[in-house]
């Protein structure tokens, strides 16, 4: 899962917020006012988490699902990389489930399991993404990569056939298999769920930089982890991009071209992505 742009666009923990989502998208050049792509051969990633807590998970679903169509047909790409609320949510944890979809799923005659089973055509289309994937020099997922993650000796593909292999394992589940590499992957160590960069105990410096050199990566951007805008963190090696959507209120979008970063919200200014500040609020 390696990519090549001369400009890319990412945000995350999209949560069911469809309006701002669609503001931001439109105020930044990536879809115009009738949702058709306009960002030509640009790669939007959507860093995980639509599932979940906001009203409109399927309309971002299908909205998302269209412009990858549109996208490929313009040179570009949609990259949907699964989050930590995808996994549990199709291993039936749906303690953060809008009421509206357990209204939908009785209406419809089904479980909630069953609207995104391999008999659906958003159930069948999620299965079939990644949750790590590499562009340039840039890696993205939504919680982050810890050092250990290079004691599995599985390369970013492997992963993401584990993970594909495996959705919907429950908790319980997992713990019976008693398979490592599975345990690492949905642990808290793990690309799903991993907040080292931002909560203690916090990864070195040092670590990240060997992480880089031997991985050949300059930067790794990751959601999951909310603040109140994009930040840099570790000398701009980490970037963080869950901004807050899931309030519905506002949020902001990363931007890469041609080695340049920025961000925008929904004015569509871009400006230069600040340190984090030291008391940065982190959930």
């Amino acid at each position: 899962m390696k990519f090549k742009a001369d400009k890319v666009a990412a945000f995350s923990d999209i949560h069911g917020q469809f309006d701002l989502m669609l503001k931001l998208l439109q105020a930044n050049g990536v879809i115009n006012q009738d949702w058709r792509w306009t960002f030509g051969k640009g790669h939007l990633v959507i860093a995980g988490d639509v599932f979940d807590r906001g009203p409109n998970t399927t309309e971002a679903l299908w909205l998302l699902y269209e412009l990858e169509a549109q996208a490929q047909a313009a040179g570009g790409a949609v990259h949907l990389l699964l989050g930590n609320h995808e996994a549990i949510s199709f291993a039936g944890d749906l303690r953060y489930l809008n009421k509206k979809y357990t209204s939908v799923a009785r209406q419809l005659n089904l479980s909630y399991l069953q609207m995104f089973d391999n008999n659906s055509v958003l159930g069948r289309w999620l299965r079939s993404k990644p949750v790590i994937i590499q562009i340039n020099d840039m890696l993205f997922m939504h919680g982050g990569l810890h050092p250990d993650y290079q004691n599995l000796n599985m390369g970013i593909a492997q992963v993401n056939e584990q993970f594909r292999n495996s959705l919907g394992i429950s908790k319980v589940q997992l713990k019976d298999k008693g398979d490592d590499v599975l345990s690492f992957l949905y642990g808290s160590l793990g690309p799903l769920w991993y907040r080292g960069y931002f909560n203690a105990p916090k990864l070195s410096n040092t670590d990240l930089d060997q992480l880089l050199q031997q991985m050949q990566l300059r930067r790794i951007v990751v959601g999951h982890t909310t603040m109140d805008g994009v930040y840099a963190h570790y000398q701009g090696k980490i970037i963080s991009i869950d901004s807050g959507i899931k309030g519905g209120v506002k949020g902001e979008m990363f931007f890469w071209e041609k080695g340049r970063l920025s961000k925008a919200g929904l004015d569509g200014v871009r400006v230069a992505i600040p340190d984090a500040p030291e008391k940065v609020r982190a959930e």
